[in-house]
């Protein structure tokens, strides 16, 4: 029996003022509580009752010990509680940030239905292509990144995997010739993603190495695959943002034997704070 127990049932007793009643209530033994109480006594060296026929009455210590024992007892059913909660309906609200791509694709298609399922949440979502100050902006948590996390404070963990597709369209490499070998690449205009400047700027796979400084830097997919489709230059993004472009022939893949392959897509979220049930249901119905 842990200290816990001890303490709980010590004050059970105190608050029935009887052995009798006290073991109805913990479906156990007179004997076995009066044993209980004698050896707690012997424990803390004092008495902690005194007997008046059936009826028990604390003692100075024993009022004192049971003052402690109520506040243990209303952190233990707070801390009870919260672990109810793992298994409860989501409620409150839940923040999260999420890459354009994947909002469109996973997020809101089944939005609806994920939020009649537990009509006690609200969510507020940021469609962004950073990764959140998870702590600054109280975000909950980030969906659709291959960046490290930014911290060790968080947890990141994989979603999914890709390749990359390095292209450009059919009127640039009119005008540009298409490069043949890596170091061609220092004589094209690279259109880069500002989240990638400050890390590797094209991805490639781990024997393959280039530094190549950015034409233009953005901040949008969506503006990077625009300036791609008019002449402006190379981009290189996964390739589920880009295959129907391929498909369609509005983008030409390049140097396809050199581009990262098995590249992971990750979400994530603050690795210090118990996983809530708002984002537990989250990741289990989307990700």
């Amino acid at each position: 029996m842990s200290d816990l127990d001890k303490f709980e049932i010590f004050a059970c007793v105190a608050q029935s003022n009887s052995l009798t009643q006290a073991a109805v209530k913990l479906k156990t033994t007179k004997a076995s509580l009066s044993k209980h109480i004698r050896n707690l006594e012997q424990n803390f060296k004092i008495d902690l009752f005194t007997r008046s026929g059936q009826r028990l009455h604390l003692t100075p210590q024993g009022q004192l010990l049971l003052e402690q024992c109520n506040r243990l007892q209303k952190e233990l059913d707070e801390t009870r509680s919260i672990c109810k909660q793992f298994q409860d309906e989501p409620e409150g609200v839940l923040h999260i940030t999420i890459f354009e791509y994947f909002a469109n694709k996973i997020l809101f298609p089944r939005m609806h239905e994920f939020l009649e399922m537990y009509p006690k949440l609200q969510m507020i979502i940021d469609v962004n292509e950073r990764i959140p100050d998870f702590e600054k902006e109280k975000i909950d948590l980030a969906v659709g990144f291959s960046l490290p996390p930014p911290n060790e404070m968080i947890i990141q963990k994989s979603m999914s995997r890709t390749r990359y597709v390095l292209c450009a369209s059919p009127q640039y490499f009119a005008k540009y010739a298409i490069p043949q070998t890596l170091q061609d690449l220092l004589k094209h205009r690279y259109i880069c993603h500002e989240s990638k400047v400050n890390y590797q700027v094209i991805k490639l796979k781990p024997e393959y190495k280039i530094t190549i400084k950015p034409y233009i830097i953005l901040n949008r997919v969506t503006s990077m695959i625009e300036c791609a489709k008019v002449g402006i230059g190379l981009i290189q993004l996964p390739i589920y943002m880009v295959q129907h472009l391929l498909d369609n022939g509005d983008l030409i893949e390049v140097l396809q034997e050199y581009q990262a392959i098995d590249t992971n897509v990750y979400y994530y979220y603050p690795k210090f704070r118990y996983t809530q049930p708002k984002v537990r249901k989250f990741i289990d119905y989307f990700l």
